[in-house]
């Protein structure tokens, strides 16, 4: 009699049991069909009933149902019936916001005496009323030195970029040094698409290399402040403001003086040749030149002057009345104004018609994430609307952006003067073009006017640093 507990028949029973074990809890973990409908599929899979052939898992076709269900089918490129999948993933709008504006200390509010300050701060809170879900607040950094706003700037994209601002406010040829540095971020807006509004030097101040990284606020021009109880009669042109005898004000010294540049361009004198690389022409360089040994023959640019260094120490020399006719920035005279001083705009040569050397400050983009990016633009946006722009100038003493009625200037006495610096404004060269020609224009003017050097031999020397 054979033995019904074999070891070959237990061994069987043993693993008939595992199988039946395994198939139970492979049927339990998947969405198919009942469980001995599993069982006999796992079994036909490896062989162990008659049909020898492998079974297709119900629960993997629904497990590749369920996937199914999250591909969009999509022809790949360059061939058809390509899959790809698509994550749509929702980008939440801020219910507020926090915009923070780096200024220089000419727009800084807290300064009792600044009129832009408080013109701005002005501007701000009516934005601020306008949009309750934004909040807007302002630092002060210094324009020059180790701490500057263009040097923070620079630090801080390196080592601290959550320190950053949202937006800063720029002269023109810092906002290109910044966006040579990589510091700002192109502007998305549509303000210009108006562009007669815009007086030229405004619009061209808004972008370098046709990119568009600011929106231009404000600009400031030279002029020729004095005071009329001291001088005699109205002013006219250059030759009757040199022969009145008085000693002008300016700072030969400063590498930021641009009077001598501003003589040369008022003469006719270009700046670039035709391939755009700083340029001057000899020939009005020495006319520049010899525009300031005629004013120092007739006491109006006496070797003392030389000694003026910055434009602090010329307003210091004008208020005390040692000076009463100094060459300034408008904004400095409407910082200072009072019923006892007044402005000119400098005069022109009959064949020059453009005003040069026309500065502007700029609202730079300095955030870079884009669910902030509109929301930071509008506001920038705001100081370009005609009758904000067109207050905000009048009220800060700067020149407006964008032409129009200026009803904020109706009564002002400067009006005049201010649209015509305006309209015929020439945006102030590039740092290329300055950084290497003030030095030397400014150089030329000293000797001159120190008696070192005749116009000429001057000239000649400037000219040699070309070659």
């Amino acid at each position: 009699m054979a033995d019904n507990h074999s070891p070959e028949k237990m061994n069987k029973i043993l693993l008939f049991s595992i199988l039946i074990i395994i198939s139970i809890i492979f049927s339990g973990c998947s969405n198919a069909q009942s469980g001995n409908n599993s069982i006999n599929d796992f079994f036909n899979s490896i062989g162990l009933t008659k049909n020898s052939e492998p079974a297709v898992s119900e629960s993997a076709s629904a497990e590749n149902k369920s996937m199914s269900a999250v591909i969009i089918e999509t022809p790949a490129a360059g061939q058809e019936g390509g899959t790809e999948t698509v994550t749509e993933t929702p980008v939440p709008t801020p219910s507020s916001y926090l915009i923070e504006l780096w200024i220089p200390p000419a727009f800084d509010p807290s300064q009792n005496n600044s009129k832009a300050g408080n013109a701005l701060e002005k501007i701000i809170e009516q934005y601020m009323n306008d949009h309750p879900n934004v909040e807007i607040t302002l630092r002060v950094k210094a324009t020059s030195g180790d701490s500057s706003m263009l040097n923070t700037l620079t630090s801080a994209s390196h080592i601290a970029a959550d320190v950053l601002p949202s937006l800063a406010l720029l002269s023109r040829n810092d906002m290109e040094t910044a966006v040579q540095r990589g510091l700002l971020q192109p502007i998305n807006t549509s303000v210009f698409e108006d562009g007669d509004s815009w007086y030229n030097f405004a619009k061209q101040s808004s972008s370098i290399d046709s990119v568009t990284y600011s929106i231009p606020v404000l600009a400031d021009a030279y002029v020729l402040t004095y005071r009329p109880s001291k001088i005699g009669p109205e002013l006219g042109d250059w030759n009757d403001i040199l022969t009145r005898g008085l000693p002008i004000g300016f700072a030969p010294s400063s590498s930021t003086s641009m009077f001598g540049l501003f003589v040369y361009m008022s003469l006719g004198g270009k700046l670039t040749n035709e391939q755009g690389q700083p340029y001057l022409d000899q020939q009005k360089l020495t006319e520049t030149l010899n525009f300031f040994l005629t004013g120092g023959q007739n006491g109006a640019f006496p070797p003392s002057i030389a000694q003026l260094v910055d434009q602090g120490q010329v307003w210091q020399r004008f208020n005390e009345g040692t000076i009463s006719l100094i060459i300034s920035q408008l904004s400095s005279f409407r910082h200072y104004q009072s019923p006892e001083i007044s402005v000119l705009a400098l005069p022109l040569s009959d064949n020059v018609t453009e005003y040069p050397l026309i500065n502007t400050w700029n609202l730079v983009l300095i955030e870079d994430n884009p669910i902030y990016q509109e929301e930071v633009t509008r506001f920038a946006e705001y100081f370009s609307d005609m009758a904000v722009n067109d207050e905000l100038s009048a009220q800060s003493g700067y020149l407006p952006v964008r032409s129009g009625e200026h009803k904020s200037w109706e009564a002002d006495p400067q009006r005049e003067i201010v649209e015509k610096m305006s309209e015929n404004g020439m945006l102030v060269p590039g740092n290329q073009i300055t950084n290497k020609l003030v030095p030397l224009v400014n150089n030329a003017v000293l000797q001159v006017i120190k008696n070192q050097m005749s116009p000429e031999d001057a000239a000649k020397e400037v000219m040699a640093s070309f070659n």
